[in-house]
């Protein structure tokens, strides 16, 4: 799982619990108002949806936000190098001392040609990373 899809998952689960939700609620609202549904039977129904709610969004707010674990700026840590960007990756070499100057500006511009090629072509950022650690 890519470091997005938590979130999306969480958006969509999200939507999905609120339509419920405000489905429901409305429905209790109409039960009520017509007299099928009491006012005391209505209030729990609608504290309980309430309060599942309320819970739902506590325990993915701990997992996601408490339990994750992330740098100052919100960013999930990667030591990996292999989930690195490229640029990313060839400034950390050449701050490192493993290039020289000629080395890192003539790699620095094979991967931006490499880019404006794979960009014309519409070759997805993927397939150009998988290009870039071919060449290196």
């Amino acid at each position: 799982m890519t470091r997005t899809q938590p979130r999306v998952i969480t958006g969509l689960m999200l939507g999905a619990f609120l339509a419920l939700g405000v489905d429901t609620l409305v429905i209790v609202a109409a039960l009520w108002y017509v007299g099928r549904m009491s006012g005391r039977i209505a209030g729990a129904v609608t504290v309980a949806i309430l309060l599942v709610f309320s819970l739902w969004v506590a325990v993915r707010w701990i997992r996601l936000r408490l339990l994750a674990p992330s740098t100052e700026d919100g960013d999930q840590k990667t030591d990996d190098t292999e989930h690195q960007e490229p640029l990313d990756r060839l400034k950390q070499r050449y701050a490192n001392g493993e290039l020289s100057d000629g080395e890192f500006e003539e790699r620095l511009d094979r991967l931006l040609d490499a880019d404006r090629r794979a960009e014309s072509t519409n070759v997805p950022a993927s397939r150009r990373l998988e290009q870039f650690r071919e060449s290196e």
